[in-house]
């Protein structure tokens, strides 16, 4: 599979991955108002994120707290919660460190459901060969 969206169920916002070249990929963000992409390692955790995704399709029902993932380098962090009514809030921080003053800090929510994790799940397992 050489992408991986995740399309918001209330916006045109997607999150996609793509570009899967070894330990690395490329993320993306994409609204009506905010378009941004990053290249991430997965370097120490290449299926981090597959597994990250493969516990949340475990969930048959909403969870407390957030499940995550961040890289090792901090470029990009994942976190993943659930209210009682089974709405989904994927959280992706992006961040460039260009060691001065251009450095540049992104934090975007994206709303999904509960019922949609399995599916997202495959997916990533497919993107990330996990």
């Amino acid at each position: 599979m050489s992408r991986f969206p995740i399309i918001s169920s209330s916006s045109n916002e997607q999150f996609i991955f793509s570009e899967r070249d070894g330990e690395f990929f490329n993320f993306e963000v994409v609204g009506e108002f905010v378009q941004a992409s990053r290249r991430v390692t997965t370097y120490t955790d290449e299926f981090g994120i597959a597994n990250l995704f493969s516990k949340l399709s475990e969930f048959s029902s909403p969870w407390d707290g957030a499940e995550s993932w961040k890289s090792l380098e901090g470029e990009f962090e994942m976190a993943v919660t659930c209210n009682l009514t089974g709405h989904v809030t994927i959280q992706v921080k992006l961040t460039q460190w260009n060691g001065g003053s251009e450095d540049w800090h992104l934090t975007v929510h994206l709303n999904t459901e509960l019922g949609r994790l399995q599916q997202m799940a495959n997916e990533a397992r497919a993107f990330f060969n996990a």
